[in-house]
């Protein structure tokens, strides 16, 4: 019986620090994250980087050397997206956008609007 607790007493700080690591590196995950208003956005076919957005003074999005990042009408929750981008170019509102690079391009992955 002592040896078992013993031994889960030695898991414990082992499975934090596993679950520790592998939490930090899904924060680095991404190729690029950038800050600031969103100064445009356009609108092209759903599955063509069918929406892309730019942000003020970022000529890099993602380290692919594009200037704007995209959605794609079948990403996951892309109506909310979209919807919270627009509703922070209309109201000025600061956003950071993380974006990993995809086929040369940056493909948003999440929104933080400010």
């Amino acid at each position: 019986m002592q040896s078992k607790i013993r031994t889960r007493a030695r898991i414990k700080p082992l499975a934090l620090a596993v679950v520790s690591f592998v939490v930090s590196g899904a924060a680095h995950a991404w190729d690029g994250v950038v800050s600031g208003a969103i100064y445009a956005v356009e609108i092209t076919g759903g599955n063509n980087y069918g929406f892309r957005v730019f942000v003020t003074g970022v000529t890099n999005m993602c380290g692919s050397g594009s200037n704007w990042a995209f959605l794609n009408e079948a990403d996951s929750n892309y109506k909310t997206y979209v919807a919270a981008i627009l509703a922070a170019k209309a109201q000025g509102s600061p956003v950071i956008v993380y974006s990993t690079s995809e086929n040369g391009y940056c493909h948003i992955g999440y929104i933080s609007v400010q």
